[in-house]
């Protein structure tokens, strides 16, 4: 609930095996103090009391337990940290936290007892009545009541009832679709989803469990940093403006598809070339560092390059580490190389077996089974292209401060409450001792550090050969806009590559046709088509505004160059250094991109020169203003 811009739990409830149980806040309390009658201390009372309450009942009936709580990432995990760090001894608490500030697990242990909060959203990623529907489980009670947000919630005995029974219906029905899940994975995979962290990892255990034929290697630090250069993600990149009657086309499970590709397996050896050296690129499989020069006559360039912190498809000149099967596929649009540096690789085939289960399960099963076929589908490559971090949390007296930050590097530092404070630190682990250890993806070394052990080589590889498949409908001439795995064209596909096999494409509109479409930039479009009914209906993708929520003619005054702001309603905001949580409305502004020329309706690539970046760049912003200027003065 708010109070006074900050938002407060008023309310916990958990559900075990054998109990079910809501603790409130003290409400005489909170609205003496929301009334301006009582002080600070009230408030902090009535808190103290909640989590007082919650931890004993934990302590007596969740002995050696995992607790699931959907979404603590991003919501729930500040408020439970906060107070468990209040409340217990620094050494007795802990946590790990991703780089993007999200928390994984919270651990408290005294003794030989320890309680672990894990986020079962970041293992299965839906909302919680979402879970429900596809598990066929009972979901909420009622829709959420904003009326539940506000202060006079305790003045309304029956709103208040009802908001206790919405609030034990989501810990009832967390708990039953998790206990459903544990069945399921424990019989089909012999999985325990106690013991894994991310969907990523549920992934890896499965595929290690039954997939695997062999170990496959860890890189050292230096030769992931130089791999890591190689590593794009999807391609998405726009060629025209305006478009009618066009068609989509979406891939069938690409990333799958791109797994079923030889990948790089063990490291042979890393060499320097020069001008003048015998290299053939047809015999080499491994990570190039090249020089790239793509002729201006390279209508749809298609070789990503990282350009003032965005990945662009440019012509012109430049240097970039990539994957050598994705250099040989752009050779015949009329890319040269110079070769600089190169790390060479077997080859070996480690997916496909996965891929061809989960995808024939995808493909033949309706409900749970489905859904969780293609969450492990979609979701194993990425934990490849994990960084090396390693991320200690503790808790520690301010008084021990100065000798415990001696031979460590601190990312954030939480005040917790006048005497204690909480330290996320970086630490540094040598390659030797990353050779030491075991292919283990999530590994806690001494007071729960957090070390992702991954192998770039193959997030790297399986990202170029999906870029690869699309290459083909990018340079057919009749691409408007692409994004990783979908394509919008301005003529249908010959039938060859429609099917519901693996990499085949399928018609997402399924015979209908888009009557009109703007593509304003990287994830700037919208399109109009007629459905059987007869109904026009408007699609919409714009970052920062919920997907659809666009009419038609916004989004024709955006391709005008016109501003538009929207207003975002309830958007958090988390502050991991003060542990709290607000809730706000906000407006987000969305416009046209202006990253490219556009001339005659068709985008112009940008230009690169390897010598002349910055007056490159700064001639592009200078024909970007003058553009805008000529818009102002037309309009």
């Amino acid at each position: 609930m708010e109070l006074n811009g900050v938002e407060i739990p008023i309310s916990i409830s958990i559900k075990t095996n054998h109990k079910t149980e809501i603790f409130s806040i003290d409400s005489d309390k909170l609205l003496t103090f929301a009334r301006g009658g009582g002080h600070n201390d009230d408030l902090n009372t009535a808190l103290t009391d909640l989590w007082d309450k919650f931890f004993d009942f934990i302590l007596i009936n969740c002995n050696q337990n995992i607790i699931f709580v959907h979404n603590l990432g991003n919501f729930d995990g500040f408020f439970i940290y906060k107070a468990l760090s209040n409340k217990f001894k620094p050494e007795e608490i802990s946590c790990l936290i991703d780089n993007h500030n999200k928390f994984i697990q919270i651990i408290l242990s005294i003794e030989k007892l320890k309680i672990v909060f894990k986020d079962s959203y970041r293992i299965f990623p839906v909302s919680l009545n979402d879970l429900c529907n596809i598990l066929s489980l009972p979901g909420k009670t009622n829709s959420y009541n904003p009326e539940y947000h506000k202060i006079s919630l305790f003045n309304n005995e029956q709103l208040l009832q009802e908001f206790k029974n919405y609030s034990l219906q989501d810990s009832c029905a967390l708990f039953d679709c998790i206990s459903k899940l544990q069945e399921m994975y424990l019989r089909d995979y012999q999985v325990d989803i106690c013991s894994i962290l991310s969907t990523s990892t549920l992934s890896l255990k499965i595929f290690r469990s039954k997939y695997l034929k062999v170990n496959i290697p860890v890189l050292k630090r230096r030769d992931d940093n130089f791999i890591r250069n190689s590593y794009f993600g999807g391609a998405t990149d726009y060629y025209q403006l305006k478009a009618t009657n066009i068609f989509y086309y979406d891939v069938n499970s690409l990333y799958p598809f791109a797994m079923c590709e030889p990948m790089p397996y063990e490291f042979i050896r890393k060499f320097t070339l020069k001008e003048g050296d015998n290299f053939n690129l047809d015999n080499f499989f491994g990570f190039i560092k090249v020089e790239v020069n793509c002729p201006l006559n390279v209508k749809v360039p298609v070789l990503p390059c990282k350009y003032n912190g965005k990945t662009i498809f440019p012509t012109g000149i430049w240097i970039d580490t990539y994957f050598s099967e994705e250099l040989k596929a752009v050779l015949s649009l009329g890319y040269t190389f110079k070769f600089i540096e190169a790390y060479e690789f077997s080859k070996r085939d480690l997916f496909t077996d996965y891929v061809q289960h989960f995808y024939e399960q995808k493909r033949n099963s309706i409900g749970p089974e489905r859904y969780l076929s293609k969450m492990q589908l979609n979701q194993l490559y990425g934990i490849f292209g994990r960084k090396h971090d390693l991320l200690e949390t503790v808790n520690i007296y301010k008084k021990d401060f100065d000798k415990f930050i001696s031979s460590r590097i601190i990312k954030s530092i939480i005040p917790i409450n006048d005497r204690i404070i909480s330290l996320l630190m970086h630490k540094n682990i040598s390659d030797d001792l990353i050779d030491k250890l075991n292919f283990d993806l999530e590994m806690k070394l001494s007071n729960y550090q957090y070390l992702v052990k991954a192998n770039v080589a193959i997030a790297s590889a399986v990202t170029s050969y999906a870029r690869i498949h699309m290459i083909p409908f990018k340079v057919s001439g009749k691409c408007v806009y692409s994004d990783t795995d979908s394509a919008f064209m301005t003529e249908p596909l010959p039938s060859k590559f429609i099917g519901d096999d693996l990499g085949f494409m399928k018609d997402e509109l399924n015979g209908l046709m888009i009557k009109e479409a703007y593509f304003l930039g990287v994830k700037k479009y919208g399109y109009q088509y007629e459905d059987k009914n007869g109904n026009l209906i408007t699609k919409s993708v714009f970052a920062g505004v919920k997907r659809d929520s666009l009419t038609f003619e916004e989004i024709i005054k955006l391709s005008q160059g016109e501003t538009l702001v929207k207003e975002v309603p309830l958007r958090f905001y988390k502050s991991l250094k003060t542990l709290s949580v607000t809730i706000d409305n906000t407006h987000v502004s969305i416009s046209r991109s202006i990253d490219k020329p556009l001339i005659n309706n068709k985008y112009i690539p940008l230009n690169l020169s390897s010598n002349n970046s910055k007056s490159d760049s700064f001639f592009n912003y200078l024909k970007r203003k003058i553009l805008t200027i000529i818009k102002k003065i037309i309009n």
